[in-house]
């Protein structure tokens, strides 16, 4: 129905990217941004990549998230500023690819 245009993946959030990305072994998503997704994913420190693949990929709580890379659980103001500072990143090495 809808054609690939390469403007509206640059309009797309941050998050449908990273949906889109994670989607690639679950159903349809467009493989091209997939894979822009995955290798500037493979450019960001450690524990951005583990903190996106658990939430996105993994799709894991919040809870098991934070256990595992020893976030703070409590206020959990701390988790999403980590997560935000993630795809903040991310979307930075998007950009520079553009």
């Amino acid at each position: 129905m809808s054609a690939a245009m390469p403007e509206s993946d640059k309009q797309r959030s941050i998050d449908a990217r990273l949906d889109n990305w994670a989607s690639a072994s679950r159903g349809s998503y467009d493989p091209i941004d997939a894979q822009c997704v995955e290798h500037a994913w493979q450019r960001l420190a450690v524990r951005q990549r583990e903190l996106l693949r658990m939430a996105y990929l993994w799709r894991a709580g919040r809870e098991v998230i934070c256990r595992r890379l020893g976030i703070p659980r409590h206020p959990w103001h701390g988790y999403e500023r980590e997560l935000s500072s993630a795809k903040r990143a991310l979307a930075s090495l998007l950009a520079k690819k553009s």
